[in-house]
């Protein structure tokens, strides 16, 4: 099938006499020109190096363990049943948020006309307060006359600034100016 040609380095030099001797085996693949890829791509999809692949096959085809084993392909039944079980999971968790939000919004319903009916009880036990934004101006301008002169340009632009203001409050499409 192959041509292996088994190289054993047992060229010991003096220098070397402490270092130990490294078999190595190269393997020529002349007449399978695909198989080395074929080779990468599997040891990839054991995320193994390519020698470690290749000693694994070799103890394998021996009968000897093996560092790497792959794990075993699971049947169609068991991936059908993992399907099953997490769209189950996905399912259960968005019908339980659905439920939720239906619930809130039925309570949110229910609620309402009972806030509405006591809103219109109290308005109608409540005397209506308007109040006398003349007045509040007026306040405001005395608390103003202690710190600055009623002639000054500040307090007669607190005045118009104020005179505006009540005019919005009130509606009035141009406010006086005075």
């Amino acid at each position: 099938m192959f041509n292996l040609v088994a190289l054993l380095d047992e060229r010991i030099d003096s220098s070397m006499t402490d270092k130990p001797v490294r078999p190595q085996l190269n393997v020529r693949l002349d007449k399978y020109p695909s198989l080395l890829d074929d080779i990468k791509q599997a040891a990839s999809d054991r995320n193994t190096t390519v020698s470690q692949f290749v000693i694994d096959t070799i103890l394998s085809a021996l009968g000897k363990p093996t560092t790497t084993t792959p794990p075993p392909t699971p049947s169609l039944e068991e991936i059908l049943a993992e399907v099953d079980r997490i769209v189950d999971a996905k399912l259960d968790k968005r019908l339980g948020e659905f439920e939720q939000r239906l619930l809130a919004e039925f309570r949110q319903d229910d609620a309402q006309p009972a806030l509405e009916e006591n809103r219109q009880v109290a308005e109608e036990v409540r005397p209506e307060t308007r109040l006398d934004y003349q007045e509040i101006r007026d306040r405001i301008l005395r608390s103003l006359r202690s710190k600055v002169a009623t002639t000054s340009p500040q307090f007669k632009t607190a005045t118009k600034v104020l005179d505006r203001f009540i005019s919005e409050l009130e509606g009035e499409p141009n406010p006086p100016q005075k």
